[in-house]
């Protein structure tokens, strides 16, 4: 799965490298003596040799005659980071030598923070471009590069929007736009949280806006012409080219070979009516969204009627070649036995840990275990190596807290202590004293070992415990949790001031990729965004996945930006949420920014 998002950051990201070189193209000095190289060098580089480029400016600084070189020895350094050599570029900047121009004193710190940052260390990168006082075209192109890669994409944004006011040229001011939007792309593919942040340039508002609509459509969004209209509803004035969209389907191409016929297994009956009549308006949500006549036909089976089993079974009898669900694991696992790769199956929860998978069985579930690794890997992210842990005395509190453990310890961390409590309790006083070895008295802090608190929780108990950490005078110790603390609908939730958890687009980001979800439930289902509107935003995912199981599979275009989160599926079959963060400010949810990057280990014999 790694791999797979490799692939698709790595496209981006040379591609946008490829780009910001055009951009950053080093002056020379004007034809003559070794100026002949200089000019097939500068035929090479309009070529794309970039490193038949840099050979060709070296050999013109080499012939050049005594303080003419720099600008030579500059454009190789350019050529290299070009061609994705940062070793040469850093030998070729090694020979620039006193007196410099100003210009060219310039044009090597932007490229010594071109080496920093092909070299990972977007920090020493940021800091070198601090020095630079005034910024022409090519600094801010870099700044911008920058930006980027230290995911500030609103900073990143606003400096190639500061530069489009320095090119005069149409073509540099489109090639510009295009760095904007696939910079836009290149962050979100890594995790960035590209949303408009409050009081924003305009400009740069719908920038980021447009660069986000444009990523989910090359990434199989639904919905994407309808969103670019309301943007441009929204920004009639913005100054983007239609030829960054033009082309763009309302529907994405299918993934591969579609499927004739889905069978759609839950329980619409009995106890878990609820949730999976919810799920089945999910699917169908999707399925009048995807429109036109190439859906599969669909059937619909009620597996509190019968088992999961016997309406798998039924369902292939009835013609059936694709099969979603069923809802819980142990139907999951019974209908495992059978499978045997006449039907492909999208099953609507995880088999246990050890059962052999069969072939054309995929699985994708809202999994709490997943979003306690997800917590694991932040909370060490965040340089928080040590705490503590509250969960329920159940069997859904010990696979998180089991999930969170293996995680964290994979992470270099470290569990200081560990509580549980029954799930019948609401004074959480005591547990709280003994966790945190206070007194709950004020002026008490809490042990040294613990820079934080996972908590597993329902809301109603998630709150009472924000609460109680508050009234122990503990409640400065950071709060992570599962996205199952939060209730989107709940009146209580300014008690849960300062929590930080994980959760879906379909929350976090209602006007992103879950707008035309949302506007179809609203429509056809109303009151589906309530509490069971994460259930919802689960069935929609699963019917988009069916078409587009195939090319994930594959890899090819990155993440399916779903409204459950970013979706992409690892080797075993599993589908994997990629989710983006929250803080509880207010009673509200503010987003929580995604980690620094870290700076690269010193290289050995440094």
């Amino acid at each position: 799965m790694q791999a797979k998002r490799a692939i698709a950051r790595n496209a981006a990201v040379i591609a946008l490298v490829a780009a910001f070189a055009c951009a950053c193209a080093t002056s020379l000095p004007s034809a003559g003596g070794p100026d002949a190289a200089a000019e097939r060098a500068a035929r090479l580089a309009r070529q794309g040799d970039h490193a038949g480029a840099a050979r060709g400016y070296e050999a013109a600084a080499k012939s050049a005659a005594a303080g003419t070189a720099n600008p030579f020895w500059l454009a190789a350094a350019s050529e290299w980071i070009a061609g994705a050599d940062a070793a040469a570029a850093e030998a070729a900047l090694a020979n620039v030598a006193p007196p410099l121009s100003a210009a060219d004193a310039r044009e090597q710190r932007r490229l010594d923070a071109e080496v920093a940052l092909a070299r990972g260390d977007t920090a020493r990168a940021a800091e070198i471009l601090k020095g630079l006082q005034g910024d022409d075209a090519a600094t801010l192109a870099t700044r911008a590069r920058v930006q980027f890669q230290g995911l500030r994409v609103a900073e990143a944004v606003a400096s190639l929007v500061a530069r489009d006011k320095l090119l005069t040229n149409a073509a540099d001011r489109e090639a510009n736009q295009r760095l904007i939007v696939d910079g836009i792309r290149g962050a979100l593919l890594r995790g960035a949280d590209a949303k408009t942040p409050a009081g924003a340039d305009p400009v740069v508002a719908g920038w980021i806006e447009l660069g986000r609509i444009l990523a989910d459509a090359q990434s199989g969004a639904l919905g994407v012409q309808r969103r670019l209209q309301a943007w441009r509803e929204r920004y009639p004035q913005h100054p983007a080219s239609d030829a960054l969209w033009k082309g763009i389907a309302e529907r994405p191409a299918a993934g591969g070979e579609q499927p004739r016929q889905v069978a759609l297994l839950l329980p619409l009956s009995g106890r878990a009516a609820a949730a999976g009549s919810a799920v089945r308006d999910g699917f169908l949500g999707a399925y009048y969204d995807e429109g036109g006549s190439g859906r599969p036909k669909l059937r619909v089976y009620d597996v509190a009627e019968r088992d999961a089993p016997s309406a798998y079974l039924q369902a292939l009898a009835d013609g059936s070649d694709f099969v979603v669900g069923p809802l819980t694991r142990e139907e999951v696992a019974a209908l495992a036995t059978l499978a045997d790769g006449r039907a492909t199956t999208l099953a609507l929860n995880f088999l246990p840990d050890g059962v052999q998978v069969p072939d054309r069985f995929y699985q994708y579930a809202l999994s709490p275990e997943d979003e306690a690794r997800l917590a694991a890997r932040r909370i060490a992210a965040d340089g928080r190596l040590s705490g503590v842990t509250l969960v329920p005395q159940s069997d859904w509190g010990r696979r998180v807290q089991a999930a969170f453990a293996e995680e964290f310890a994979a992470a270099g961390g470290a569990i200081a202590d560990q509580a549980d409590y029954v799930p019948s309790t609401a004074d959480f006083n005591e547990i709280i004293r003994r966790l945190l070895r206070t007194t709950g008295q004020k002026g008490s802090v809490p042990r040294a070992d613990a820079q934080f608190i996972f908590v597993a929780a329902q809301p109603v108990h998630g709150r009472l415990i924000r609460s109680q950490l508050r009234f122990n005078y503990a409640s400065a110790l950071p709060m992570y949790a599962t996205s199952d603390i939060y209730d989107p609908t709940g009146a209580g939730n300014l008690d849960l001031d300062g929590v930080i958890f994980p959760d879906m687009p379909w929350v976090l980001d209602p006007q992103g990729a879950s707008s035309l979800a949302r506007d179809t439930a609203d429509r056809v289902f109303p009151g589906r965004g309530g509490s069971l509107g994460r259930l919802y935003a689960f069935g929609y995912d699963a019917f988009r996945l069916v078409g587009q199981l195939p090319r994930m599979q594959r890899g090819s275009n990155g993440p399916l930006p779903g409204v459950t989160g970013r979706l992409v599926v690892d080797s075993h079959g599993r589908v994997r949420r990629e989710l983006d963060w929250a803080q509880v400010v207010g009673g509200r949810l503010a987003p929580w920014p995604p980690p620094a990057p870290l700076p690269p280990p010193d290289a050995p014999g440094t």
